[in-house]
């Protein structure tokens, strides 16, 4: 018997990474060890990237960000078994200048967490990261029925 699919749908994904409001980035210390944060998101395609966080800047994974030119992502929900769905993916960072955000982005960041109508401002304190996914997965264990 084969396996069933679990993959996300297109329509289930984009919904999904919309909606849902943490990501949990991962990138390598000066040890080589994995070091993996929750950060908040939003989803918004652009040949930059389709995931944008707002970093703040003295964190380190600011320099590792910016001098590995890679991560790793996971965006996950559920509690019950038959709930578990999310995505895993490789992921190429690239900062972008405040002037250069689309307000697209900055609007669904200010309403997704903030609920405002006005674009999320800028801070001299915080830069953005458009994340470019690649060698996605996705699970939806809703597929599997109740």
């Amino acid at each position: 018997m084969a396996a069933p699919d679990l993959t996300m749908a297109p329509d289930v994904r984009a919904a999904f990474l919309t909606e849902e409001r943490v990501v949990r980035l991962a990138t390598i210390d000066d040890d080589g060890w994995p070091v993996v944060v929750p950060l908040w998101f939003v989803r918004h395609r652009d040949p930059r990237g389709e995931l944008w966080v707002w970093n703040l800047d003295r964190a380190r994974r600011t320099a590792r960000l910016e001098a590995g030119g890679r991560c790793g992502v996971t965006v996950d929900a559920g509690i019950e078994y038959h709930e578990l769905r999310g995505i895993t993916a490789r992921a190429t960072p690239t900062r972008v200048a405040d002037d250069d955000v689309p307000v697209e982005v900055r609007l669904a960041y200010a309403r997704k967490y903030f609920a405002s109508d006005e674009p999320h401002p800028a801070a001299h304190h915080h830069t953005w990261f458009a994340l470019a996914l690649s060698g996605e997965r996705s699970w939806d264990f809703r597929r599997l029925g109740a």
